[in-house]
């Protein structure tokens, strides 16, 4: 864990997400009206025009698309390291750019991934995924 890492500053629209995080849990904006999750999170409901409330989703998704950064490229992240698009088991078409904890080489389009959550010392939490066991 790279301590440096820049610290979230989150909004009102985002406060939720990091509360969340906090309390390990991967929170995504949802539609009663249309009953579905929207991310990145709106102020409504882009299909409905609906309120959006944050739900709590399990973490487990798949891995879509990943590459391996090689280069510095932002403050507290050390090369090398895994970005990649994850699709939430819950709505598979809900696409998370995230962090992955693993060796790109056992990477798979397909491949089962969780959320992991990562506590500074400066108080604020982080999500990841790893390969599910």
């Amino acid at each position: 864990m790279t301590v440096n890492r820049p610290q979230p500053v989150p909004t009102r629209e985002t406060r939720p997400f990091w509360d969340g995080l906090a309390a390990h849990e991967l929170r995504i904006p949802w539609c009663a009206g249309c009953g579905r999750f929207e991310h990145p999170g709106a102020v409504g409901c882009p299909r409905c025009l609906g309120d959006l409330e944050w739900r709590r989703v399990s973490g487990r998704a798949v891995v879509v698309s990943w590459t391996v950064v090689l280069r510095p490229f932002v403050q507290g992240f050390t090369p090398p390291y895994v970005v990649g698009q994850v699709s939430l088991e819950e709505q598979p078409d809900v696409l998370l750019d995230t962090t992955i904890e693993s060796d790109p080489a056992s990477l798979r389009i397909g491949t089962p991934v969780e959320a992991v959550f990562r506590d500074y010392p400066s108080g604020f939490s982080i999500h990841c995924f790893a390969v599910r066991a």
